[in-house]
């Protein structure tokens, strides 16, 4: 007796393989992608609240500057305050020294030799007589000056400078006489000085 060959076909099993191989591909694809934007939109959330501490940081930051800076303010004016109570009599003997004519006079004259000359005078006798040079050179010599007429770190000084603005080259000579008083200023914390711009007076 024959045995009979059997034939198997599994095409059509093979095509139900193939589509629920498909669909599942099809619906992972779907949910990693679903996962992926939910992970992008917790990392931007995440993003957005690092941000907005990092600026409240910045703000208690700044708020905590800005109050120290006030902090120093007022220690600052409290320390002048105190200061011009122990001073009221060095700065007595000041103004009264320039309600006298007694204090320094600067005048800004652009006829000297060298261009321009730095003349001081107390009263009506010229004391010093300071030509153009180097900006170190001359304001030594104003500190000389100082020490000559017996001025002291911490004495209060008034200065009247004069210049005429109409000359030539006074702009240029006015900012070294400038770089030269504000350096003094850092040294004589009380040096207080005027300006007159005597082409004012003509007509």
């Amino acid at each position: 007796m024959k045995k009979r060959q059997i034939n198997l076909d599994f095409t059509s099993l093979l095509d139900v393989i193939m589509i629920i191989l498909f669909f599942f591909i099809i619906f992972s694809s779907l949910e990693t992608d679903n996962l992926k934007k939910d992970l992008e939109d917790k990392q931007q959330q995440v993003s957005a609240e690092l941000e907005e501490a990092k600026a409240k940081n910045n703000k208690a930051d700044e708020l905590l500057g800005e109050a120290q800076k006030k902090n120093e303010q007022a220690d600052k004016r409290l320390e002048e305050a105190n200061s011009a109570v122990d001073r009221s009599g060095d700065n007595a003997d000041a103004i009264m020294d320039f309600s006298e004519n007694k204090n320094l006079k600067l005048h800004l004259d652009m006829n000297g030799e060298n261009g321009w000359t730095l003349k001081f005078a107390k009263g009506e006798e010229i004391v010093k007589e300071i030509p153009k040079a180097d900006i170190s050179v001359m304001t030594d010599e104003v500190r000389e000056l100082f020490k000559e007429q017996g001025y002291k770190a911490d004495n209060t000084i008034l200065i009247e400078f004069s210049y005429d603005a109409t000359e030539n080259g006074t702009t240029s000579a006015y900012l070294d006489t400038m770089k030269i008083i504000n350096t003094l200023k850092n040294e004589y914390e009380h040096l207080f000085y005027s300006e007159t711009d005597v082409s004012v007076f003509r007509e």
